[in-house]
């Protein structure tokens, strides 16, 4: 379903489109749920005598406490994000390029102007005897030509090496809420611009990497 401002949206056969609010408000949803049986398993400690007295009895409280305002903030979060859902990211997809949307302001990048689209992926420093694995995808549009389209387009744009020769190493980045979502994107880029499309590739592992940057 479109999720953008209705007097400004692209196209109606946009095959592909992501806006972070039903998936933030699900996350909250999902957060409030777990304080909750946090809360709800400390009381019923502390009414069935299961902390003893002194040390433990203090720490149990502490935890209690922390939980308890934890799950307050979450209920907040939940209660205001309809109010401010207006001001969170989306993209989307259609014959005319990549739509970027945030706090209303709705920017075309036209195929034009795209000279290849792909998903980047971060694979964490290996702790220990872990599985490293691929996490935090993100759309990345490379761009033909120097500058942005647009100034509001800012807040996206990223630089760091380039996944191949001849690939700049300047890129608009939009992180996916669900690694899920990369195999529609590529469908929808399959069906429009079908030779824009660079595949899937590792991204450079920094820590602010998972925020996007």
């Amino acid at each position: 379903m479109n999720q953008f401002p209705q007097h400004s949206a692209p196209a109606p056969d946009a095959v592909w489109s992501r806006h972070g609010g039903r998936r933030h408000l699900l996350r909250l949803l999902l957060g409030a749920g777990l304080f909750a049986v946090f809360v709800a398993l400390l009381v019923n400690a502390f009414v069935s005598g299961d902390f003893a007295d002194g040390a433990e009895k203090v720490i149990g409280g502490i935890l209690t406490a922390g939980c308890s305002i934890t799950l307050v903030l979450f209920v907040v979060a939940a209660v205001m994000l309809p109010r401010r859902r207006h001001r969170l990211p989306g993209v989307a997809v259609d014959a005319a390029g990549i739509w970027w949307l945030r706090e209303e302001r709705l920017r075309l990048v036209p195929w034009s102007r795209i000279g290849g689209v792909g998903v980047g992926y971060l694979i964490p420093p290996r702790a220990g005897g872990s599985i490293r694995m691929r996490k935090n995808f993100a759309l990345e549009v490379f761009l033909i030509g120097p500058g942005l389209p647009s100034p509001y387009l800012s807040d996206w744009a990223v630089a760091e090496d380039p996944p191949g020769p001849g690939m700049p190493a300047e890129r608009l980045r939009y992180v996916l809420l669900s690694g899920g979502d990369r195999h529609e994107l590529e469908r929808a880029v399959a069906r429009f611009a079908p030779g824009r499309w660079i595949g899937e590739y590792e991204r450079r592992w920094t820590r602010l990497g998972v925020l996007g940057k």
